[in-house]
């Protein structure tokens, strides 16, 4: 079969690397060049003693119906009638010539399916869409790699590689954090394609794989296309996916955030108001009232997976090294402020106490005046400046005001949401915000809308925050 692949899909093809992973925007020949390469490995495999090239690989997406529609489609369009399928099992086997490949076809989507990929005996694995997979599900894939076909055979496992394809993902994810920083193991490959639409939503000449697309395949999706949509799917932008209903619309990533080098440093003749939140995803968040009495929110901290206790102790050492000379408080969750541990009589504020972070709570009673009173102060301005300005290193709580924090829809016809925002990594940290927001009176001020009219302040002329 003669095969004409993209200059990038090319080189991934070729990289016989443990671990070969392309990122490109949809369309753009991923899934045929991994299956290409697939083919490639089947072939150069050594033969056993019986003279075929035998191997075995595993074929996982996140979920069924993805794998049985989109996945298992381009394996029958690559391999036509060579390749048979056993829909039981959701395996397959290659016939031809010297070659006798299998396919395990695996989803990840029912609890126990993981535990599946480590009991598999493979060559190799083709990771589908990788972003929509946990790091757990590749460590598994390698532990099982070489373990087919068998030494006492012939020569063994000679063609032993996982390859993997996806669009962007968040500069937070896992697969960020492991291929594309300093961090990636030597014998790990990257290929990045070209974006399919530039930034001014104008076709990319130096897109792969148009001459086998609709001449207008990608100019017709922009029509209609969110904006996260296109980022990410065309223009190949490292930034979080939106799903659900975003609890702040009114957030502007372009209006609110500031270069952080811009910032003026935090007075050190005014207190600093922080806000923190326990859970799975601890969240801590860092500002300060300006002059204006705009809110300036300089720094966060994060956590993942700590208990309540180590992430106060992280607090405590964080703001001793950066902020050693600042008085500050903590707004904490008014409803949790109180409430004892599982496992200790500990609440948050003796925990925060003791660790000096000068706990607060509010008497807001209502999670719904907390978010209304934020929405107002986003869409506030205060001598043509927003009334809430964020530092451009809080890379969380900006993904959760931009979206990431929101109403998960509910699974019924038409446009309905749940009633509360979803819990996950950008809850914590936005709820940290929202305390912190609280603790400076916005709740009492949308309650009471009189209370602040008439209130001048002064200012040096030409102030600006940056």
């Amino acid at each position: 079969m003669e095969i004409n692949l993209a200059p990038i899909v090319s080189d991934y093809y070729m990289d016989d690397n443990l671990v070969t992973l392309i990122i490109g925007p949809v369309g753009s020949g991923k899934t045929l060049g991994s299956i290409a390469k697939l083919d490639r490995l089947m072939y150069e495999q050594e033969p056993n003693d019986d003279g075929i090239r035998y191997t075995r690989w595993a074929v996982v997406r996140n979920t069924y119906l993805e794998l049985k529609d989109t996945t298992i489609k381009s394996f029958e369009g690559f391999f036509g009638d060579l390749i048979k399928f056993n829909w039981g099992n959701m395996t397959a086997t290659y016939k031809h010539d010297d070659v006798h490949a299998e396919f395990l076809f695996r989803s990840l989507d029912k609890p126990g399916d993981m535990r599946k990929l480590l009991s598999l005996e493979i060559t190799g694995a083709y990771l589908n869409e990788m972003r929509e997979l946990s790091h757990e599900a590749l460590e598994n894939v390698i532990s099982r790699l070489g373990r087919y076909p068998y030494p006492k055979d012939g020569k063994g496992c000679t063609k032993s590689n996982v390859i993997a394809d996806s669009n962007a993902f968040p500069d937070d994810h896992w697969i960020y954090n492991l291929f594309m920083t300093s961090d990636k193991p030597d014998n790990y490959s990257l290929y990045l394609q070209p974006p399919a639409i530039l930034d001014d939503n104008s076709l990319n000449p130096e897109a792969e794989n148009l001459e086998n697309l609709p001449h207008d395949y990608y100019t017709r999706q922009l029509a209609g296309a969110t904006d996260n949509f296109v980022d990410i799917m065309l223009k190949v932008k490292f930034i979080a996916k939106k799903e659900g209903k975003p609890v702040y619309p009114e957030y502007n990533d372009r209006v609110h955030c500031v270069p952080h080098e811009s910032l003026r440093p935090p007075s050190e003749d005014l207190p600093l108001i922080c806000g923190g939140d326990n859970g799975r995803w601890s969240g801590f968040v860092i500002g300060q009232r300006d002059p204006l009495g705009r809110v300036v929110i300089f720094d966060e901290i994060v956590s993942d997976d700590i208990n309540l206790t180590e992430f106060s102790e992280v607090i405590e050492d964080h703001m001793k090294r950066y902020y050693p000379n600042y008085k500050f408080e903590t707004w904490i969750d008014p409803w949790a402020a109180n409430q004892r541990g599982q496992l200790t009589d500990a609440t948050m504020f003796k925990v925060y106490n003791k660790n000096n972070l000068h706990p607060r709570v509010t008497d807001t009673n209502s999670p719904e005046t907390m978010v209304e009173a934020v929405k107002k102060n986003f869409s506030r301005f205060t001598l043509g400046q927003p009334n809430i300005v964020i530092s451009n290193k809080c890379k969380t709580l900006r993904r959760g005001l931009n979206g990431g924090y929101a109403y998960r829809r509910v699974n019924v016809s038409g446009e309905r949401y749940a009633e509360k925002p979803d819990k996950n990594r950008y809850s914590h940290i936005c709820n940290a915000f929202e305390f912190l927001i609280d603790g400076m009176g916005a709740s009492k001020e949308l309650l009471s809308s009189n209370k602040f009219k008439g209130h001048t302040i002064r200012v040096d002329d030409g102030w600006n925050v940056l």
